[in-house]
């Protein structure tokens, strides 16, 4: 006779016992593969419980492989694999990813294992973080936001737990196709496209664009996650340099003559890693020149709220009259990154092609997500966050100007003075090239880091740059992290001379 104890105090449920027990019996080898359980009946029975209890605990040991039920029969104790503990496992596996994953993959592998965190300085801090385009939190309207999540939910309930309209939440929709309005672009909400950030976005242009010996035109320097995506759809980099004003359009013309690329991507507002932004000839001249050559544009609109000095210019997709231009927007770099809440608005046959490749990876965004960015634009949050935000990073970047000329000397290094957004990039003037992991490491023992300027090339360059951005610090972590660099700056000046 099976003997099993179930305690009546009601703190787990009759099922679990049997099954906890059993399962000890069996895994103690009091039970062995072959030996047969009583019936549920005579169980039942036995232990003075519904027959549907004992049923259900053997269903949890069959499904846990401890034993086979066939209709009719009595379950049978079975051989069962045993579960791997943290003991059992082994250091390396046995199989040898190098040799089954793709050549592409193996890139983005390697680059990816080339991030480092930051880690405290000889200062006895925290490492001020100057290589992060990532928010500052302390900036989030969480309040306003938690709020509008809960009316999406009252108001819609069940109707946001689904997968609901592929291309994005349609009000969503409609609100940034008026948004896009504001800055002179006309478009409907059947030409826009809600992605899971806008790197989504670009991602699914550039595999839409996929064919080997394909070319895209980009600038150079340029947002560095485009040239490993860019490889590993296959697609071949053409770099064309970004001067004061822009990308050079002289390079350009003559790789959209000689090379005949399928696009090309550009960030006319504060372009990444320069911070530059392009005036509206050097725009009307770029769609000109693709116009001659009927070439697509992508236009990464990321920083396009965040201009604070000067007149903004219109997007190029303000222009477009012939559908041209692919435009990329996302809430990311104004409100929260993590919502992964971006947008392409092209042309809708354009639109329904990314919308089929985008169906077979991960089906369509967050409804429920969508509705509350939704509820937070209509309320006028987003506009007034605009606003603040404007404000905040105004006066942050004043505070970066203002301590490059007082802690850096124009004879170390010289520096792009951006008009929006949240980047600088500066060039290097030691006397001989810096080479990558010295300058790190010293910039570590100071207490400040940065982002080294070979990762925005899809080539070689001779020159010694890094990019530095302030969208995650304050004033005082801004002048205290540059004044940090000064020192790194004069001791590697004072080394090299």
């Amino acid at each position: 006779m099976l003997l099993l104890n179930l305690d009546e105090s009601g703190r787990t449920p009759p099922y679990q016992q049997i099954f906890l027990q059993m399962k000890d019996k069996i895994e103690l080898q009091v039970l062995r593969p072959g030996d047969k359980l009583p019936s549920t009946r005579k169980l039942a029975e036995q232990l003075g419980v519904h027959r549907s209890t004992v049923a259900s605990a053997y269903q949890e040991l069959w499904a846990q492989g401890y034993i086979e039920q066939r209709h009719g029969c009595r379950p049978v104790v079975r051989e069962r694999m045993q579960m791997a503990t943290a003991k059992d496992r082994e250091q390396e596996g046995w199989v040898r990813w190098q040799a089954v994953t793709s050549a592409a993959s193996v890139s983005l592998w390697k680059q990816c294992r080339e991030m480092k965190p930051a880690v405290a300085g000889e200062t006895g801090g925290e490492v001020i973080d100057f290589s992060s385009l990532d928010m500052d939190g302390r900036l989030f309207p969480v309040d306003h936001f938690r709020v509008c999540l809960d009316q999406a939910l009252k108001t819609e309930g069940t109707a946001l737990l689904g997968y609901g309209d592929r291309a994005g939440y349609m009000p969503l929709r409609e609100y940034i196709a008026g948004h896009l309005r504001s800055h002179g672009i006309t478009i409907t909400a059947e030409e826009i496209l809600i992605t899971n950030g806008l790197q989504q976005g670009i991602d699914l242009v550039f595999r839409m664009l996929a064919a080997p010996g394909q070319a895209v035109a980009i600038e150079s320097p340029t947002y560095n996650k485009i040239i490993p995506l860019l490889r590993f759809c296959g697609l071949k980099p053409l770099e064309v340099p970004v001067r004061h004003d822009g990308m050079d359009l002289t390079m350009l013309e003559e790789v959209l003559r000689r090379d005949k690329p399928v696009l090309v991507y550009t960030m006319p507002n504060s372009q990444n890693p320069t911070g530059i932004s392009t005036s509206q000839t050097h725009r009307e001249q770029l769609l000109s020149l693709c116009e001659t050559y009927r070439v697509p544009i992508l236009e990464d609109g990321f920083e396009e709220e965040m201009k604070y000095f000067g007149k903004a210019a219109l997007p190029i997709k303000s222009m477009d009259k012939h559908h041209l231009v692919i435009y990329a927007g996302t809430f990311s770099k104004v409100l929260f990154p993590g919502v992964r809440i971006g947008w392409i608005a092209a042309e809708r046959e354009c639109i329904d092609r990314l919308l089929s490749i985008r169906y077979f990876s991960d089906t369509s965004s967050s409804m429920i997500l969508q509705a509350g960015i939704y509820k937070f634009c209509q309320s006028g949050h987003y506009a007034r966050h605009i606003n603040k935000m404007r404000r905040v990073f105004r006066s942050r970047m004043q505070t970066a100007i203002k301590a490059f000329d007082e802690y850096i000397a124009s004879d170390w290094a010289e520096w792009i003075q951006p008009s929006g957004g949240y980047l600088i990039w500066m060039k290097l003037k030691s006397p001989a090239p810096v080479r990558r992991d010295e300058w790190e490491s010293l910039m570590l023992r100071k207490g400040v880091c940065a982002a080294w300027g070979t990762l925005f090339f899809a080539g070689e360059t001779g020159e010694s740059y890094i990019r530095l951005s302030i969208s995650k610090l304050n004033e005082q972590e801004i002048e205290t992290g540059i004044c940090r660099l000064g020192d790194v700056l004069r001791e590697v000046w004072n080394n090299k001379t």
